[in-house]
């Protein structure tokens, strides 16, 4: 086997299987771990893997950035399907903390109307809860995000402080086996505060945010309690999330 062809052999395995290490690659291809080494850091300096202690990980493609309104109209019937997942998980909380998310507004539109705290940093998550007579609803301070609708800053992230939460639920932006990411620092840090606020963590990310990373890291996988999407994720992501004690939940599809 020629030398671009191995090379290229590794980058495919590593592509499919999402890592690899070196002593499996020199197994596989029947050659030297110094020559697996090697072109592993080929690959690197042509940034189409990245080297890790042992191995090899494939490149995280980062996930599409769309506006609120845009976010608002994509995957609606697996947002419901997820939706009623996190719902079912939620058994009679008295405080939830709703992240600014599209896939989180879905949680709030098919809740029941019974007693609960429920804390936001969304402007339209807030209207929706209001429709609920028996739902209290502390709208969290900040500064304004014009485009996404959702409030932010220093003054957003020390109130959040003051509240502890049965339940926090976050629409997730982009997650791999590195954690939970976002696209901005100002939102991740509400996002952060708000994962330290809340008793149970419940994640929320259709099958396009897994395996894709952000700008800015939000946390560990270890910091969330569960995780619902509509597919299973890659192997590598879901062992990744089994070693972090995150519980995989797979939204039933309506009939």
């Amino acid at each position: 086997m020629l030398k671009e062809e191995r090379i290229q052999r590794i980058k495919t395995l590593i592509d499919q299987e999402k890592s690899a290490s070196i002593e499996d690659l020199a197994d596989r291809l029947d050659v030297s771990k110094d020559t697996i080494r090697r072109d592993l850091i080929q690959l690197e300096k042509q940034r189409q893997i990245k080297r890790t202690h042992g191995g090899a990980l494939a490149i995280q493609k980062e996930a599409t950035i769309f506006d609120y309104e845009q976010r608002s109209t994509i995957l609606n019937d697996v947002k419901k399907q997820m939706a009623e997942q996190a719902l079912e998980i939620m058994a009679d909380p008295s405080s939830i903390i709703f992240d600014s998310s599209t896939t989180v507004e879905a949680v709030i539109r098919e809740l029941p109307d019974k007693r609960i705290h429920a804390v936001t940093n969304s402007l339209s998550h807030a209207l929706l809860l209001a429709k609920y007579p028996k739902t209290a609803i502390s709208l969290l301070p900040g500064r304004l995000h014009k485009e996404q609708l959702f409030l932010f800053g220093t003054e957003t992230v020390e109130q959040l402080k003051n509240y502890q939460a049965d339940y926090t639920l976050l629409g997730v932006f982009a997650l791999s086996n590195e954690g939970l990411f976002i696209h901005t620092e100002e939102e991740g840090l509400v996002k952060r505060q708000m994962i330290q606020q809340g008793r149970r963590v419940i994640a929320l990310a259709d099958h396009t945010k897994l395996d894709k990373t952000g700008f800015y890291k939000v946390c560990d996988l270890s910091a969330i309690d569960y995780l619902i999407t509509d597919q299973k994720p890659p192997k590598a992501l879901a062992k990744a999330l089994a070693e972090n004690h995150v519980e995989l939940i797979e939204a039933r599809k309506n009939e």
